[in-house]
């Protein structure tokens, strides 16, 4: 004899084992927000994952999801997408419990650089060649946001000028930051620099076309307010010129004050400096054509009769290597 069950019971114990079997499914509980820690984004990024099989819960949790959204931007991604995503990796339908918003909103995590970072990188770009040439020298303008946000990870910050040929007037300077080897974010600001060096100044008013000998200048510390190379900061380059227009007593000597002069002339005496290794030696010389400081003559040694090419060092003196 059959024990007959009612039919409430029945339904009773189908519900129970269509929970049961409910209760066994994978549960995907996907947040209504999530925070992105990497470049690539995955199903386990964004959701709660449990399931009895590890390697069902591992097949779930990586399942991609695309791309996550740079610092300061926000993806938008829909629970059809998400389904999709789920069917693609091989899961039929009914064999997750699912547990999904309309929309899920994905932002990328950040780190706030410090300005700090940002300042010594452009110093190092925009001061080194002015330090190494005696300067001193100092940032007195860079304009920052208020908050620079990138990505999580290792930071590096590089600074280059662009090409800037006055750094004593604002300038822009381009900025990138680095995050574990990658460029992550640039930037454009505007900086300027201060500086102060020795150079060369007028010992006294001197007038246009004056011709400089040693006393007419010194060295003075002064800002600089144009590139380092316009000015002079060593007598050599003084020799054998004149100025082309007048500076006031303790005025910076820059380049575009002065040009050469003719400082020996064809039949001039000229004092002929020889040297071979540690041997030098002086002789009588006649110059045979004209020319500046630097140019290359020709010249008679007047003890020798000899012709020979020699190189202008200053006014009546040439040189000569044996």
């Amino acid at each position: 004899m059959f024990a007959l069950i009612p039919l409430a019971g029945i339904v009773l114990l189908a519900g129970s084992a269509r929970a049961t079997a409910q209760q066994s499914l994978p549960l995907v509980r996907v947040h209504a927000e999530c925070v992105a820690q990497r470049d690539g984004l995955f199903l386990g990024d964004l959701a709660e994952i449990a399931a009895t099989n590890s390697e069902t819960r591992e097949r779930l949790q990586t399942i991609p999801l695309g791309y996550a959204p740079e610092v300061g931007a926000l993806r938008e991604l829909s629970r059809e997408k998400i389904t999709l995503a789920i069917a693609a990796a091989g899961f039929a339908h009914g064999s997750v419990t699912l547990e999904v918003p309309s929309f899920v909103l994905i932002r990328r995590e950040a780190q706030t650089i410090e300005p700090s970072l940002v300042r010594a990188a452009v110093e190092r770009a925009a001061l080194a060649g002015l330090q190494a040439r005696g300067a001193t020298a100092r940032l007195v303008r860079l304009d920052l946001p208020l908050l620079i946000e990138v990505r999580t990870g290792a930071v590096e910050v590089r600074a280059a000028l662009g090409g800037a040929k006055n750094l004593f007037a604002p300038f822009i300077v381009f900025v990138e930051f680095w995050i574990d080897g990658r460029i992550a974010r640039r930037l454009s600001t505007t900086a300027q620099v201060e500086a102060f060096a020795p150079v060369l100044v007028a010992a006294h008013d001197l007038a246009d076309k004056t011709r400089l000998r040693a006393g007419d200048f010194v060295i003075a510390v002064r800002k600089l307010e144009r590139d380092f190379s316009s000015y002079v900061n060593e007598p050599a380059p003084l020799r054998g010129v004149s100025l082309t227009r007048s500076l006031s007593d303790g005025e910076a000597i820059t380049t575009d004050a002065f040009a050469p002069n003719i400082v020996v002339k064809p039949g001039d005496p000229v004092r002929i400096s020889g040297e071979s290794g540690s041997l030098k030696i002086l002789v009588a010389g006649e110059a045979r054509a004209a020319g500046h400081v630097g140019d290359r003559i020709q010249v008679k040694n007047l003890q020798s009769g000899l012709l020979f090419q020699a190189v202008i060092v200053d006014e009546g003196i040439v040189s000569v290597r044996f």
